[in-house]
């Protein structure tokens, strides 16, 4: 091999064998055509070699065995040979050395020699220990073994960097071997001298070795290994690995890094980074479950960045909290702006073609003055027959066609005053209002009502005068009382229409459609028709074979079978079935079309509005929002004064659990009980909802103490052997009249009779006869009124009471009496033990009286 130094062993031709040096950063490739009959480990890339001395050699001096250092060979030939000691001449050396004069010097001077040899020796040591590569030249190495068998490795051809490598460890091994050389030269008399030069020789190159030791152990960062004072050991053993071990421990401390982030942060290497939406206000429940993270560790970052301790699950965020929160996860945003998403769900697109609709026509009256039959005769249906008592009770929907295309939509409202709301709803979705006034009873409370509710929605109005087929009907009467509420006939020089009718005969019906189908034509009706549907929820309950049942009316846009509508602050879901007011199942609604839906999650509140939206998922977040508003308006309502605490805690209550058939019947019969007041007893209704009677109901009517009132829905046969066990009291309805009288009889029943102190009589004491601990017995004159046995006295004197007490005992004479009339004298024991004066002293006599209070 040209121009390199041989790093491998070889023998010279004098039989010897030649040891190379070898570096601690020298990497040892080894080909894998290694000889079977070696005892190297091999473990993939790892090749340990360990190198051990034979038996008879195992005795040698620590410092000098730890000091056999491989010496470099010249490839070439034409350098000096640098070859070092034989490992025969080094123990011959050390032998010398420990065999040297007994003279006190010297052996100070040996033992100095000695220590400072054992020093160089550990450093060598110590980096020997490392975990070392070598690189091989192409020659063959050669290793010596405990069984001294010679193992030949196949080196790898890149030999220039290994002579290289090779060359900057000659001079430590030179500086070794002289250190032998010079410490067997004392067996030749020159020890003294030659020892003091060494000493001054090391001391020189001992510096140099341990700022060379420093700088390794720095660069390793491994503490420097103490030598055992025994110089004597076992083994010696070279270890040389490739950097598989470092990137181990590189490994490990990437691990141990990775897991500490963990423990802190809560953060893997491969965490999911989510897109959260985040609203104006959200719990921190529901930012938790957006992010997929634990609560308390949202709450810890929260209390973080505000400070707060109790911070709780249902505690809202605004969006600049939830936004750092969700940073801080290392999770990305985006605003969400809700009330944006209610505007623009609202809002019409710049090319929308409006499209004449039908009318809707609202029927308002008096109860009693024949709405229903009127709308029953212009639909020539009998709607009125299957109402209990004849008397509307819900809001219903209907809609006809005239003259072949012709349509008009009716709204059947209620004329209980209890349904004053309903009528109010009514008005909001009209176009034009028929007035039904009963020609024989005239203007009537809800009537009047009625007009109120059309001038503040500012609607048109038509006036139909029913049952004017009755001998006592007067139409000029009727037009002079509407004049007085505002209402001018066109007969009097006005603009409302006046049609006399006669539900129950069918006169002029005609002519009320033809007069509801002019007024329409003058209002020019249209609606956009290409747009998302949208209207006003007429009615809705719940049906034992369907669900939830809401009646809308589509007043914008079309709804068809499939979309999802979105109903006040609580109610959603997807559109399953429609169908009419006949029955007939539909697939679209068109503007001013009443339809009855199926589908919905929980039964939305008549006279909320309806929009259809894109999916569930934003319907649930137009519902938060809508309830979020919801919270912020009773937020801002006053709370209870505390002090009047007291005084509302010691009101009676009549627990109620009142079940109706549809939410309108529940608004009317919350409205009628809530005008019903009285300082001293009030009605909470505890529960209400929509459907029949459920065993849900009777445990919880029994855990609160309530009676159930029951409108217009069953009781099933085993709810009502569970009521009838709990001892619940159960209370069906059919009329809301008779549901309103009924509560104020209980009402009026639970009510505390009012007691008060009626004065009946005077007595003027006479004589004092005796004074003691059970009493006074005094003779007395009754001179006004009378007095009884038992009666409250009232002792006055100088105007002012000094004592209230009863009278114990009564007599005349010597018998027991209940009572003594005036004029005449008795004699009283009064429960009075003080001082009386006959003379000054006069007595009340007074008897409670109990007054029974009606609720009215």
């Amino acid at each position: 091999m040209n121009e390199s130094k041989s790093v491998a062993s070889n023998e010279l031709t004098s039989g010897k064998v030649e040891r190379t040096t070898l570096k601690l950063s020298d990497k040892l490739k080894i080909s894998s055509n290694i000889q079977q009959g070696n005892k190297f480990s091999l473990n993939k890339s790892i090749t340990t070699v360990e190198v051990r001395k034979s038996k008879k050699r195992k005795n040698i001096d620590e410092a000098a065995r730890s000091s056999l250092l491989l010496q470099n060979n010249d490839i070439d030939g034409n350098s000096e040979d640098k070859n070092s000691l034989t490992i025969q001449e080094q123990i011959s050396r050390m032998n010398a050395l420990q065999n040297a004069s007994n003279n006190e010097k010297r052996e100070e001077l040996s033992s100095d020699s000695n220590k400072h040899i054992e020093e160089e020796v550990i450093s060598v040591k110590a980096e020997v220990e490392q975990p070392v590569d070598v690189v091989l030249p192409n020659d063959n190495l050669l290793i010596e073994s405990d069984s001294s068998e010679k193992v030949i490795v196949d080196p790898v051809t890149d030999s220039e960097h290994a002579d290289k490598d090779v060359q900057d460890v000659v001079m430590l091994d030179e500086f070794v071997s002289s250190n032998l050389d010079d410490a067997g030269d004392q067996k030749n008399g020159d020890q003294s001298d030659d020892i003091s030069d060494l000493l001054e020789h090391k001391g020189i190159e001992g510096k140099k070795l341990k700022k060379y030791e420093k700088e390794h152990e720095e660069k390793k960062g491994n503490p420097k290994k103490v030598m055992s004072n025994n110089t004597y050991t076992k083994h010696v053993k070279l270890v040389i690995e490739e950097e598989l071990e470092e990137d181990n421990n590189k490994q490990v401390i990437k691990n141990y890094r990775s897991k500490k982030n963990r423990v802190t942060n809560r953060s893997v290497k491969n965490k999911i980074t989510r897109k959260v939406l985040i609203p104006n206000k959200i719990t921190v429940q529901e930012l938790a479950n957006s992010m997929s993270e634990r609560v308390k560790d949202v709450q810890q970052v929260l209390y973080q960045i505000t400070g707060k301790h109790d911070i709780k699950l249902t505690d809202y965020l605004d969006s600049d909290q939830a936004s750092i929160i969700v940073e801080a996860f290392n999770h990305t945003f985006k605003l969400v702006d809700n009330a944006k998403l209610e505007n623009d769900l609202y809002s019409d697109g710049n090319n929308m073609e409006l499209i004449p609709r039908a009318p809707v026509v609202t029927v308002m009256g008096h109860v009693d003055h024949g709405k229903t039959s009127l709308l029953d005769a212009i639909r020539e249906s009998n709607v009125v027959d299957g109402e209990f008592k004849g008397i509307t009770q819900h809001i219903g929907a209907y809609q006809i066609t005239l003259n072949g295309d012709k349509k008009i939509t009716f709204i059947d409202t209620p004329g209980h005053e209890a349904f004053a709301a309903m009528r109010a709803h009514g008005t909001n979705v009209t176009d034009i209002v028929v007035l039904v006034v009963a020609a024989d009873d005239g203007i009537m409370p809800q009537t009047i009502e009625s007009i109120n509710h059309v001038k503040a929605a500012n609607v048109a109005m038509i006036v139909a005068v029913n049952k004017i087929d009755k001998h006592d009907a007067d139409l000029d009467r009727i037009t002079n009382a509407l004049l007085q509420h505002g209402v001018v006939a066109e007969s009097l020089g006005g603009d409302v229409i006046v049609v006399p009718v006669s539900a129950k005969e069918k006169i002029n019906l005609d002519q009320l459609k033809s007069s509801i189908l002019l007024i329409a034509d003058l209002l020019e009706l249209k609606a956009v028709y290409n747009t998302r549907a949208s209207g006003t929820v007429i009615e809705s309950k719940v049906d034992k074979n369907c669900g939830v049942v809401a009646t809308l009316i589509v007043q914008k846009g079309t709804l068809k079978v499939g979309d999802i509508i979105v109903a006040g602050n609580q109610a959603y879901g997807r559109v399953r079935n429609m169908f009419n007011a006949d029955g007939g199942s539909e697939k679209v609604a068109i503007p001013s079309m009443p339809v009855k839906v199926f589908g919905l999650n929980n039964v939305p509140n008549f006279g909320t509005s309806f929009i259809v939206v894109d999916s569930e998922k934003q319907a649930r977040e137009l519902i938060n929002y809508r309830q979020d508003l919801l919270n912020v308006e009773l937020s801002k309502q006053p709370a209870i004064d505390k002090s009047n605490v007291l005084l509302y805690d010691m009101v009676d209550e009549l627990n109620v659990i009142l079940k109706c058939d549809v939410m309108g019947s529940i608004e009317a019969i919350c409205y009628s009980i809530g005008k019903i007041t009285h300082k001293d007893i009030r009605v909470n209704i505890l529960y209400k909802g929509v459907g029949n009677i459920t065993k849900s109901d009777v445990l919880l009517a029994e855990t609160s103490n309530s009676i159930i009132l029951a409108f217009n829905v069953k009781t099933d046969t085993q709810v009502k052997e569970l009521a009838k066990q709990k001892n619940i009291e159960i209370k069906h309805y059919f009329v809301i009249y008779d549901i309103i009288d009924d509560i104020k009889k209980i009402l009026t029943g639970m009510l505390k009779p009012l007691k008060q102190e009626v004065q009946i009589g005077t007595l003027s004491v006479r004589k004092v006869f005796s004074v003691g601990n059970n009493g006074s017995v005094l003779g007395c004159y009754v001179t006004s009124g009378l007095v009884k046995k038992g009666a409250l006295v009232k002792l006055v004197r100088n105007n002012n009471i000094i004592h209230e007490g009863k009278i114990k005992v009564l007599r005349r004479f010597k018998d027991d009496v209940k009572e003594v009339t005036a004029g005449f004298e008795c004699g009283i024991l009064l429960d009075y033990s003080k001082e009386i004066y006959p003379e000054s002293d006069v007595m009340n006599i007074f008897e409670i009286v109990e007054e029974i209070r009606v609720i009215q």
